[in-house]
C-alpha cells in the first residue's frame, strides 16, 4: 500500500523519480515485520524515516509503483 506521502519528480533526463513528499529524497527499500510476524517489503524515506509503501511482494510492490507512476506522469512536474 502507498502511503501519502510517496511522491514523484522529474528528472532532467524525463525519468519519474520516487520521493518523500515531505523531504524531495528518494527513498530507501528496506523489510519490515508485522505483529504476527509475516515479512513486509517498504519503502522508507532515508531523511525524515517515513513510511512511503508496504507490501506483501515484489510483484506486489512492482504492480502498485508501476500504476502509481502512470497517474504522476504530468507534464507540470517539476524537474530535479
Amino acid at each position: 500500500m502507498i502511503e501519502l506521502h510517496l511522491s514523484g519528480m522529474k528528472a532532467r533526463n524525463g525519468t519519474l523519480v520516487f520521493v518523500c513528499s515531505t523531504c524531495k529524497v528518494p527513498p530507501n527499500f528496506s523489510f519490515g515485520a508485522r505483529a504476527n510476524g509475516e515479512m513486509v517489503y517498504l519503502m522508507l524515506c532515508p531523511k525524515c524515516g517515513c513510511v512511503l509503501g508496504e507490501w506483501d511482494s515484489l510483484e506486489a510492490r512492482g504492480n502498485e509503483l508501476r500504476d502509481f507512476a502512470t497517474k504522476l506522469k504530468v507534464p507540470h512536474a517539476q524537474a530535479i
